[in-house]
């Protein structure tokens, strides 16, 4: 059996949970079962989160010390903790004596408040944001080629009637022409290996280049 203490961060806004668990496998997948963090991983998902183990014990009197020490009542009270009572045995005394629960209410209130408005914070979480996007993103992309792979792309076989074939030839008339084309007043040129666009107007082309480009 093995003794651990852990730390969870979410990687939104880098609140934390340091918690305890004893397992037969120190990598089991646990995430926690702090009521706010749990809350939290219903809401943002767990790929919203990094877990470290940050020791391992070989009893649970150390285990529990070592929690102690970490999770005090200072450390619940600062902004950026999803723990709620000190930690070393459990103490659901804590969360329900009402009196600490007003207290731990006004405390994180206002400092969360701070938090969330601070430039630094607003940053992290759109970088956060932006990279469980693009995994998603990433994910969604693999599923589709899966699925078209195994059940075929819902357009094969099939093509726009003629009608709507004129309707999108009718709105892309003029659209694309002149000054409206992007690629407007450029030309292709190659050194025989490579390729690239320059503008039109360009006075030289440079040594070892000429018009066009390598298929």
């Amino acid at each position: 059996m093995f003794y651990i203490v852990y730390r969870i961060t979410n990687l939104l806004d880098g609140k934390v949970y340091v918690g305890k668990h004893q397992t037969e496998k120190v990598d089991d997948g646990y995430m926690g079962s702090g009521k706010y963090l749990r809350r939290a991983l219903e809401k943002h998902g767990k790929e919203s989160f990094a877990k470290e183990i940050l020791y391992v014990f070989e009893t649970e009197e150390e285990m529990n010390s070592k929690e102690a020490e970490l999770v005090t009542e200072e450390f619940c009270a600062r902004e950026d903790t999803y723990n709620i009572c000190p930690g070393g045995k459990g103490g659901w005394g804590y969360v329900n004596d009402p009196k600490f629960s007003e207290q731990m209410r006004a405390v994180r209130s206002s400092t969360l408040s701070a938090l969330y408005q601070s430039e630094e914070f607003r940053e992290r979480r759109a970088d956060a944001l932006q990279k469980i996007a693009a995994e998603r993103g990433r994910k969604h992309s693999s599923s589709l080629k899966e699925k078209w792979k195994r059940d075929g792309h819902p357009w094969t076989g099939k093509s726009h009637s003629e009608e709507t074939k004129n309707k999108i030839s009718a709105i892309k008339i003029g659209k694309y022409h002149g000054e409206e084309n992007s690629q407007h007043g450029t030309m292709w040129i190659t050194d025989g290996v490579s390729n690239k666009k320059v503008k039109k107007d360009l006075d030289t082309i440079p040594e070892g280049w000429y018009k066009g480009r390598m298929i």
